[in-house]
């Protein structure tokens, strides 16, 4: 089953040549997932009533399959959380994005209506793959793992209910995410402390948070461009982040306190 939905850009969504922002797109495409979800009864609030109303029956995974999904907190900092933070003392399951990647060919200006189509077109034991088209300006493919709110770790999406009813066997229109490796040779490196306007509703930082950091070091973007992003760690309200960047390509690492890779992106700018 796949579904449509309109999004009219606003000045908030602008930057300072009148189009909108690549992290305001990265937002609508990310709103329009959540509101398929909602659509096909596997969005947040389904989520967190299926795994309270079946507690102890959603199978966890393996530690050692855990950082192949993503790098939610080590089991020592992820059991110290669940007792100190707020945000880890929440009960059921949330959707977090793992790898995403993101092409436009144009930006839309103010006032334009961006619709957005969607579709699952697999689940694995570790992940789902979402796609979108994005109006006329653009193509997405996000991959999405679960996780237990209390623990922080991921859940197996085999033990979900009524994920085959969502599924469309369709091609996705770009290429999957692509893996993106460490910058070791930056030319610029900065520091950002983790601020309370950063934090979603998961209690981490919000995905497109990292994406905005990453396009304030690099020059204006005009033409096409190809974002891929690998979220690897979890980063939480107060924590010291580095960014490096190095340019030719245009890649960036986020990295904590203690020199784990939390995000890490490439940008490709295709030309006009």
């Amino acid at each position: 089953m796949a579904g449509t939905y309109s999004y009219r850009i606003a000045s908030r969504d602008l930057d300072s040549t009148g189009r909108a922002r690549l992290c305001a797109l990265g937002e609508l495409v990310l709103e329009a997932a959540g509101d398929d979800a909602d659509t096909l009864g596997l969005g947040v609030g389904d989520l967190q009533k299926m795994f309270v109303d079946r507690t102890g029956q959603m199978q966890g995974l393996r530690s050692d399959e855990q950082g192949s999904v993503l790098g939610v907190r080590d089991r020592a900092k992820s059991e110290r959380n669940a007792a100190d933070d707020p945000f880890c003392r929440q009960t059921g399951a949330s959707w977090v994005l793992s790898r995403m990647a993101m092409e436009f060919s144009r930006l839309p200006e103010r006032g334009e209506t961006v619709d957005i189509y969607t579709w699952v077109s697999d689940y694995g034991r570790l992940v789902t793959t979402r796609n979108m088209v994005v109006g006329n300006c653009g193509h997405a493919v996000t991959q999405w793992a679960m996780i237990d709110l209390a623990t922080r770790r991921p859940l197996d999406l085999s033990s979900l209910e009524n994920k085959g009813a969502s599924l469309i066997n369709r091609t996705p229109p770009i290429d999957r995410p692509r893996k993106v490796a460490a910058v070791d040779d930056e030319i610029v490196q900065t520091t950002h402390t983790v601020v309370y306007s950063d934090i979603d509703f998961n209690g981490h930082v919000n995905s497109m948070k990292y994406l905005e950091w990453m396009v304030d070091l690099m020059p204006a973007i005009a033409g096409r461009v190809r974002i891929d992003l690998n979220y690897l760690h979890e980063a939480v309200l107060g924590e010291e982040l580095t960014i490096r960047y190095g340019r030719n390509p245009h890649t960036f690492d986020i990295r904590n306190a203690e020199g784990a890779g939390v995000c890490r992106a490439a940008v490709e700018l295709l030309g006009q």
